[in-house]
């Protein structure tokens, strides 16, 4: 038996509120490509410009946390001596030492 998400009711007109999307953010690219799709939506007039200020606010939070992040993995690796391969949360690979 599949679990059903809850349904919002708007308040203004009774009717189901349109389903959430659920949104990846947990590097860069992610961050990027949210933004492209926020600003055509104020660009359309979908989001109004006060809201989408607001969500632009918050993921321009997320890019300084991301690369906060980042900064102190390379730092870390760095003052370890370690090299470190995988890719970086900004889709980079990373090289330290070789």
């Amino acid at each position: 038996m599949s679990e059903r998400q809850a349904e919002t009711i708007d308040g203004k007109t009774g009717k189901p509120d349109k389903a959430q999307r659920r949104i990846d953010l947990s590097n860069l690219r992610d961050v990027r490509l949210e933004l492209a799709y926020l600003y055509r939506k104020m660009d359309s007039g979908d989001i109004k410009s006060q809201d989408g200020t607001r969500r632009a606010f918050v993921l321009k939070t997320l890019h300084d946390v991301i690369v906060s992040a980042e900064i102190e993995k390379r730092l870390e690796a760095l003052e370890n001596g370690t090299t470190l391969r995988p890719e970086s949360a900004s889709g980079l690979s990373l090289r330290l030492n070789g």
